[in-house]
C-alpha cells in the first residue's frame, strides 16, 4: 500500500513538474517601448570644408527622419478662428471632413497678396494650407485664394 502511494505522489509530483516547464517556456518576454522620438530634431550641421562629410548609414537615418514628418498642402474652406488654431474642411474620398491645426508666429499667413495676421482670417475663406497632418507642429503657412462654402462634415454615412 505504501508503495502504490508513494508511485502516485510521484507521478502526481513528475506531472506539475511537466506542466510548469511547459508554462515557463511559453511566456513570452515583450519587447521593451522604443523611447519617444523628439518632434523636433536639431538641424544637421553645416560641412565646413576640411571636414567629414556624413557617412551613407548617417545620412539615410536623417533622410528616414525626414519622410517620416512629411508636410502636405491642401485646399480646405475655413470653419472657425480660433486665438492659435484654425478648423477647415476638405473634401476625402468623396465625404466633407474637418481637421484642426496650429498657428503660431512662424506661420507665413497671406491674404490679397500681403502678410496678414490670424485674426484676419475669417470663416468661408478659401485657403491653401501647407501643415503636417501626423504631426503635433504648426501650420507652415496658409495662404487664402477665395472664398468658398461651409458644408454638413460627414456626407452620407
Amino acid at each position: 500500500m505504501k508503495g502504490s502511494a508513494n508511485y502516485v505522489i510521484g507521478s502526481i509530483a513528475a506531472l506539475l513538474l511537466a506542466v510548469w516547464m511547459v508554462a515557463c517556456t511559453a511566456v513570452q518576454e515583450q519587447p521593451k517601448p522604443a523611447a519617444p522620438a523628439l518632434a523636433q530634431q536639431p538641424a544637421a550641421p553645416a560641412i565646413q570644408e576640411g571636414a567629414k562629410a556624413p557617412t551613407k548609414q548617417e545620412s539615410s537615418k536623417t533622410e528616414t527622419k525626414a519622410a517620416k514628418t512629411k508636410a502636405v498642402e491642401v485646399e480646405g474652406v475655413i470653419s472657425s478662428v480660433g486665438q492659435r488654431t484654425i478648423t477647415f474642411q476638405l473634401e476625402r474620398k468623396g465625404k466633407v471632413r474637418e481637421e484642426v491645426v496650429g498657428v503660431d508666429d512662424k506661420t507665413n499667413i497671406e491674404k490679397d497678396g500681403s502678410k496678414v495676421k490670424l485674426g484676419q482670417l475669417q470663416e468661408t475663406d478659401k485657403a491653401l494650407i501647407n501643415y503636417e497632418p501626423d504631426a503635433y507642429t504648426p501650420a507652415s503657412a496658409i495662404k487664402v485664394v477665395g472664398k468658398g462654402e461651409i458644408k454638413k462634415v460627414g456626407g452620407d454615412d
